[in-house]
């Protein structure tokens, strides 16, 4: 549930800009009909409940002050302010769009706390968690009891025609029903009065607003904590009558304004059913609807052109993602793992030169920039990225020296850079994206240099891991083995009467070794076969079980480790790394545990192994899914005589 808050979240953020933005439009259109005011509320209902979009240039979000490069980190397609993993960062950060708030709210947020059981934020979200489900389901069942209770009062109601019935208990006209809507008025109304307030219902229905009406209301119960999402509903509604009354003035002799708005003040004098109920006749906005009817004249054909034209343009500005940086590429978005893949510049004072052999490693997220060296030693800087165009006399600017040996960039195409680092930052830090090619600088400030107080120290060109490493994995289950195995396993009970068992070995180590795994498709339960012995591999109740296997002999000791990954734990999803010992014929589990994700593993070309966040998808069940790779955590090492992940 933690996640799906965090989604709601992400989408009221979206659509209060969206919600302010309608509501300056709506403005603009005070003297037009009121169907287009009543039409500019399905961009914001989109907005509250698609968290994709597409992306355009005229999109509300391209405009000053907005910057959308932090939210659409994970793809052009959803606009994410708060990360999913916000509770479990070291330094927790989040954007609202808008660069002069992001700094200061993400500087109020509480910092991970590693000797306490859950990080203050982490707590946070739980509580937000529990409030949230606590209103949606109070609002969803006043709803539904409401609603309810209304049905049985309408018990007693009497046939006029067709769909249309009187009761005694009632003093306002309403529809109720969404398959088969019945439209009920009270008894005792004049015929030239029931005559206009069955167009006025009618057109309800020619218009599904018995259904519309509902839906936005089940949208608010999600969003019930963002009071303009209140405010839209109310106006939503305001506009929603007031587009009925203006149909039925259109299609009637406008001498009947007048007992109109009689008609209107005398139902909302006994109006008895609240604002969540069905569809009423006179329930919303009142006195805004008597100044409407009293003040309508059939609208001339420029004001419709110009209102019709407004709302063509709203959908496009309000409905559409923004394009950060005007077209930004996939394979240039900066976020993601890297490795060090040669040099392309050093500063002739500096004292080092990254020699043939040279290893470091570059992870770039949202907040900051992790470098990694050989050893496993991190250094972590906080980073806010600013791309912009990079332009070559200005390059040249960035050396101390621009007459020496400075790299030549004349030859590339598209040229662009981020700043990652603030200027009072030292050292600061630079990515230079020129077509295919990535560079990563490194500045340096000078306090004794009289002409130049910032300038370029090195540049290393960088590559992606995830370019280097083969595709994604998968788990897929065959019967090749299995009875033997349930054999050996005995009385063991998954728990599940119908839980079913597989071979999930993969042809690489089958080939190669010894080793074969097996996984029950409803328990997730996992287990390995070695040598006529069976072991447990890790637990695996409320997660995934094993979701990933390799081989390497990473201790050089001549036999294959079994490594793998796996998750458990339904109420906190924990991922783990292991390995299994084939001399020690035991599980050992690495001190390693990310929350509310999963992990693979990758056989690096060279015969290391990485281990890589992941995203489990095309799942059938616990024993036939596809893995596939996200994020670069660490590579899986053998020093000190002990397995331990060198980034960690």
């Amino acid at each position: 549930m933690e996640t799906l808050f965090l989604k709601i979240l992400n989408m009221t953020l979206t659509a209060t800009y969206v919600i302010v933005a309608v509501l300056l439009v709506r403005l603009l259109l005070k003297r037009a009909p009121k169907k287009y005011s009543y039409l500019l509320w399905a961009i914001v209902l989109f907005r509250l409940v698609c968290p994709v979009s597409i992306s355009s240039e005229l999109s509300l979000f391209n405009a000053p002050p907005f910057d959308m490069t932090a939210a659409q980190k994970s793809g052009k397609a959803a606009l994410s302010y708060v990360p999913a993993d916000i509770g479990y960062m070291e330094k927790p950060g989040m954007t609202v769009g808008i660069p002069t708030m992001n700094v200061m709210i993400s500087d109020s947020l509480p910092p991970a706390t590693p000797a306490a059981s859950a990080n203050p934020l982490q707590i946070w979200i739980q509580i937000g968690t529990v409030l949230w489900c606590s209103g949606t389901a109070a609002l969803l069942i006043y709803g539904v009891v409401s609603y309810f209770r209304l049905k049985r009062r309408m018990v007693t109601a009497v046939r006029l025609d067709n769909h249309i019935f009187e009761s005694d208990n009632i003093r306002s006209p309403f529809i109720l029903g969404f398959i088969k809507p019945r439209i009920y008025i009270p008894f005792g109304l004049r015929e030239q009065e029931r005559v206009y307030i069955l167009k006025h219902e009618a057109y309800h229905l020619k218009r599904k607003d018995h259904l519309i009406k509902p839906l936005a209301f089940v949208v608010l119960a999600f969003h019930w904590f963002n009071p303009l999402a209140w405010l839209a509903f109310a106006l939503m509604a305001k506009d929603m009558e007031m587009s009925c009354d203006e149909k039925v003035l259109s299609e009637t002799d406008s001498d009947i304004a007048k007992e109109y708005c009689t008609s209107l003040l005398s139902f909302a004098a006994n109006r008895r059913f609240p604002s969540a109920s069905p569809l009423a006749f006179g329930e919303t906005g009142i006195r805004e609807r008597i100044k409407n009817i009293l003040r309508f004249r059939a609208p001339k054909k420029r004001v419709i052109a110009f209102s019709a034209a407004a709302c063509i343009l709203a959908v496009a500005v309000c409905a559409t993602n923004p394009i950060v940086d005007g077209a930004l590429k996939e394979t240039s978005e900066p976020y993601g793992s890297y490795r060090f893949d040669g040099q392309v510049y050093m500063n002739l004072l500096s004292s080092f030169r990254a020699l043939e052999g040279f290893k470091e490693y570059y992870t770039l997220t949202e907040n900051e920039i992790i470098i990694t060296d050989e050893a496993g030693n991190q250094q972590k800087t906080a980073a806010a990225y600013e791309r912009k165009d990079l332009d070559e006399q200005e390059f040249k600017g960035s050396f101390m020296m621009p007459s020496m040996n400075v790299p030549d960039i004349s030859g590339y195409k598209e040229r662009y850079q981020y700043v990652l680092t603030q200027s009072a930052d030292n050292p600061g830090y630079r990515l230079y994206l020129l077509d295919d090619e990535i560079w990563f600088a490194k500045m340096h400030k000078d306090n004794v240099n009289t002409l130049k107080s910032e300038y370029i120290w090195s540049i290393y060109k960088i590559s992606r891991l995830d370019e280097e490493m083969p595709g994604n994995a998968a788990i897929v289950g065959t019967q090749d083995g299995v009875d033997a195995f349930l054999a050996l396993q005995k009385d063991f009970k998954s728990g599940y009467d119908t839980d079913k068992c597989y071979n999930i070995t993969p042809e690489s180590i089958k080939e190669n070794a010894k080793y074969t795994i097996f996984k029950y498709a409803e328990s997730s339960a996992s287990f390995l076969l070695y040598e006529g012995e069976v072991y447990p591999l890790g637990e695996w109740f409320g997660g995934y079980g094993v979701t990933s296997m390799a081989l390497a002999d990473l201790d050089s000791d001549g036999e294959t480790e079994l490594y793998f990954t796996y998750s458990w734990g339904s109420g906190l999803h924990r991922s783990h790394a292991a390995y299994f010992n084939p001399s020690a014929k035991e599980v050992v589990t690495l001190p390693y545990m990310p929350m509310n994700e999963d992990m693979a593993l990758v056989n690096n070309r060279d015969g290391s192994l990485s281990l890589y966040a992941a995203a489990i998808s095309n799942m059938t069940d616990f024993a036939n899914f596809d893995t596939e790779r996200t994020v670069y955590i660490s590579d899986i090492v053998y020093a000190n005589g002990q397995f331990l992940l060198n980034a960690m």
